[in-house]
């Protein structure tokens, strides 16, 4: 066999396994949906507090709202002999409110959803009460409300 014929035999064998290669390895039918059909993306959501312990009389916590995420959930539970009381905030502890509310003394989990869109951004969540305060926090974001 002539040397540039065994160049194009070895290039078009190369192809061949690479194309084999790749159709092996990749689910071709998972990743294309027809312009026709109706697409089903799943609500994404992002963990930004934990469990995350708060006591005393007083307390904040920052967290960020990255692109792609618009509203909040935070879930609190109050271990405490008495009510608190939390509020959001944008920018500053002082800045523009986005909620506030007061969570009861039962022990039980206790959630709150921004109902409309928020921006990108720092927001912050204070906690307070009149007497010492004990319970978790958690602040996810999500693509959804109420997710």
């Amino acid at each position: 066999m002539k040397p540039g014929r065994k160049m194009i035999v070895a290039g078009l064998v190369s192809a061949a396994v690479i194309i084999l290669i790749y159709n092996i390895t990749s689910n071709s039918e998972e990743r294309f949906v027809k312009s026709n059909e109706p697409r089903s993306t799943p609500a994404t959501t992002l963990t930004v507090i934990n469990n995350e312990d708060f006591a005393g009389t007083t307390n904040t916590h920052r967290f960020d709202i990255p692109a792609g995420f618009s509203y909040v959930k935070v879930s609190f539970k109050n271990t405490g002999s008495k009510h608190f009381t939390f509020t959001i905030n944008k920018g500053s502890t002082s800045g523009t409110e986005i909620t506030s509310g007061s969570v009861p003394a039962d022990g039980k989990e206790h959630t709150y959803y921004s109902d409309k869109a928020l921006s990108r951004g720092w927001y912050y969540m204070s906690t307070s009460a009149a007497q010492g305060m004990s319970g978790t926090l958690d602040v996810s974001l999500g693509t959804d409300a109420y997710k």
